[in-house]
């Protein structure tokens, strides 16, 4: 059986402020100190927001414990509040992957807590007619991950931001023109072929990459599944003067065999196997749990375009318009 999905596209505007700049007092001079030992402090500008709640980011440290092959879910695994579970090491089953945030969820049927790419939103994430950031972002090309633990503040872009929201944020465009190339080879079949070019300045103060991966695996338990990836992926960035303009675009061509869920019994009887199997038998009882039947097909497109203006030194415009289209099915056979 199939079930087919697809999303639409929104156009949002945000406005920010920031706090009136605030200024260091000159320290009274000493007797003994001559006006050259009196070092002059320049303006001291202080920026921020309230924030509700714990607020966490993504160490250097945990993006280096992942590989490029992974999930860019699996970043955020090790911070305080926050788990992680996927079927596998590299998280190639949206079917069996669920995040938590202190009790709050996004698993399969469960939507509670938010994403959003660079700031933008990218409708629901769930299994059935949405998508998880790893089909928006490659994670080579994963500059951070701000985690909002609670309900996320009014600047979160996302309707499903009740138990948090996670902010994936890609990588900036460089100031050098050069080639980024990567080899990810592991257990179970797994591979992965990386590129990015930097264009460096095609003109002045305009900067962009380009990238395309293509991955694939197989299961950890029978080694009959068949998983593949390919991914593109583009970012400009252009000082305009009067604005900072900001573009991203990223397409995702997944074909996923599933793991099925086993209950307590199931596991206890057998932890190495769940109950599907890699041969096609010709008989339909046995059939039913055949593993390349249960099946998630998906292409993922998403892209925005946002304008930053300065419209006086402590006021801020952040105008963007965004798109997000989900198609595929996910397949799987009648209990006989």
């Amino acid at each position: 059986m199939q079930k087919k999905f697809k999303k639409s596209a929104l156009i949002t505007a945000m406005f920010f402020g920031t706090c009136s700049p605030a200024f260091a007092e000159e320290s009274p001079r000493t007797d003994d100190e001559s006006p050259e030992d009196v070092e002059q402090l320049g303006d001291v500008k202080v920026t921020g927001k309230s924030v509700s709640y714990a607020n966490n980011e993504v160490t250097e440290e945990m993006k280096m414990q992942q590989s490029g092959i992974t999930s860019p879910l699996a970043v955020i695994d090790n911070l305080p509040g926050v788990m992680v579970t996927e079927g596998d090491t590299f998280g190639t089953d949206d079917w069996s992957t669920t995040v938590s945030i202190r009790g709050f969820q996004l698993s399969l049927d469960a939507q509670q807590i938010g994403t959003t790419i660079d700031g933008i939103a990218n409708g629901n994430s769930n299994y059935g007619g949405g998508a998880k950031v790893n089909r928006y972002i490659d994670t080579d090309n994963l500059a951070n991950v701000e985690v909002s633990q609670g309900t996320a503040d009014i600047a979160s872009r996302s309707n499903e931001a009740l138990g948090g929201s996670l902010n994936f944020t890609t990588i900036n465009p460089g100031a050098e023109e050069k080639f980024v190339t990567g080899l990810t080879l592991g257990d179970f079949d797994a591979k992965k072929y990386y590129m990015r070019y930097e264009t460096g300045e095609l003109t002045e103060n305009t900067k962009a990459w380009i990238s395309l991966s293509s991955s694939s695996n197989t299961d950890w338990i029978e080694g009959s599944a068949q998983n593949t990836k390919d991914h593109f992926a583009a970012k400009l960035q252009s000082d305009l003067g009067v604005a900072m303009l900001t573009a991203y675009v990223s397409y995702d061509d997944a074909h996923e065999d599933n793991y099925q869920r086993v209950g307590l019994q199931q596991f206890e009887t057998d932890p190495t196997w769940d109950r599907l199997t890699g041969e096609w038998a010709g008989i339909p009882y046995i059939d039913q749990l055949y593993r390349q039947a249960w099946s998630t097909l998906r292409e993922n497109t998403f892209g925005y375009v946002n304008f930053d203006f300065d419209v006086t030194s402590t006021f801020q415009v952040s105008a963007n318009i965004y798109g997000h289209d989900n198609e595929g099915r996910g397949d799987w056979v009648p209990p006989y």
